[in-house]
């Protein structure tokens, strides 16, 4: 059960104080339409910083721009890109912040790759920044997102007990937390707590979690997307379709998992979750012996998830051929700076080489006539 995306561009979708200044105004524009028409917010971003000669501040917000909607539109590689640019910029004491939500994204990119090692390096430079003097107390969903993206992670490789532990420091933030957004990330933080809680086999306490994420989702559900409440309510009955299966009870757990197949509300949200739900009907039909019906949820589940590790390395060798391109293109414009420095030092110095040289050519003439008048 993965869903940390989600959280990520809720938390990552704010506006900067501005003067009321034309590029100002562009930039604010673009910010707002981050998740809205994100390939627009994308093209205005790029077009400022194309056309324009953007101060230190609108350039680095129009670098995050591209990053984030990059994010928005399923574009991994340019994520990476935008993201690194944002960082390489954001080099201001005033853009800590940014930086810190830039690690994070990246992060949770990197893991959408399987790329752990680079997650957690760039987590953990989110988390140390967090001590800053710059980030303000009441920074308690950009803290809260560090923390559920690292349990996450810890998550996915089988580390229950430190997930449960940073899924309690996000829970804990959010909690705080004066931001609406804070209430929709606490519910995915509920659920995948509960998740991790039913592989240690503590199904009170899952339940109990479970049931914290569905909370007033019916009687205040206007105050919420309905994308979110649609996502919220397929995760958490796969959640408790996992919890039925763990608990020998495979029918109970199948009337679930075949309700959500035959749900047609939203197709995006059932491709999140179809591989999950294709594991576990083939995991609940061998506890019945059907061994037909086990292989051929099996072979689903395993075709999907050997395209989604295609996917995946094929992401990871272009991120390698995007880097060393950008590393030749680099290179390049570091060679040129070398030679044209090179250049001009040669221009400037080369009269007083040839003076200084001429003098040394007299001094040695003057000599050799000194010798040869001693002689």
């Amino acid at each position: 059960m993965k869903v940390p995306a989600f959280i990520v561009l809720l938390f990552l979708f704010f506006s900067c104080k501005t003067d009321d200044v034309a590029e100002d105004k562009m930039v604010n524009h673009a910010e707002k339409l981050m998740l809205s028409d994100p390939g627009k917010s994308f093209d205005l971003a790029q077009n400022l910083l194309k056309e324009h000669s953007l101060d230190h501040r609108n350039k680095v917000r129009s670098l995050f721009i591209l990053s984030n909607t990059s994010n928005v539109m399923g574009k991994p590689l340019d994520v990476i890109k935008y993201g690194n640019l944002t960082l390489e910029n954001a080099t201001e004491k005033s853009d800590v912040i940014i930086k810190i939500k830039a690690l994070t994204l990246l992060g949770n990119t990197y893991q959408s790759i399987q790329l752990n090692e680079k997650l957690r390096e760039n987590l953990d430079q989110a988390e140390q920044l967090l001590s800053s003097p710059a980030v303000p107390d009441s920074m308690n969903v950009i803290r809260g997102n560090i923390f559920y993206l690292k349990a996450m992670n810890y998550f996915s490789n089988m580390d229950g007990n430190i997930a449960l532990s940073y899924f309690d420091k996000a829970i804990h933030q959010y909690l705080i937390s004066k931001e609406p957004v804070a209430r929709i990330n606490l519910k995915f933080a509920y659920i995948n707590k509960g998740w991790a809680l039913i592989d240690q086999k503590r199904f009170s306490l899952a339940e109990h979690n479970f049931g914290l994420a569905k909370a007033d989702l019916g009687s205040d559900s206007k105050s919420y997307p309905p994308l979110f409440i649609e996502r919220i309510e397929a995760t958490c009955a796969l959640a408790e379709a996992k919890m039925y299966s763990a608990q020998n009870d495979p029918e109970r757990s199948n009337t679930i998992l075949f309700g959500l197949l035959n749900d047609h509300k939203n197709s995006q949200i059932k491709k999140e979750i179809e591989n999950d739900v294709y594991k576990l009907l083939a995991d609940n039909f061998l506890k019945k012996n059907d061994v037909i019906r086990h292989d051929y949820y099996q072979n689903l589940y395993i075709s999907r998830a050997s395209r989604y590790n295609q996917m995946a390395a094929n992401l990871v060798n272009k991120l390698i051929q995007q880097e060393e391109q950008e590393y030749a293109v680099k290179k390049k414009e570091t060679d040129r700076k070398y030679f044209l420095l090179t250049g001009i030092v040669l221009l400037v110095f080369l009269p007083v080489i040839l003076f200084l040289m001429k003098k040394t050519m007299e001094l040695s003439k003057k000599y050799r006539n000194l010798r040869k008048e001693v002689y």
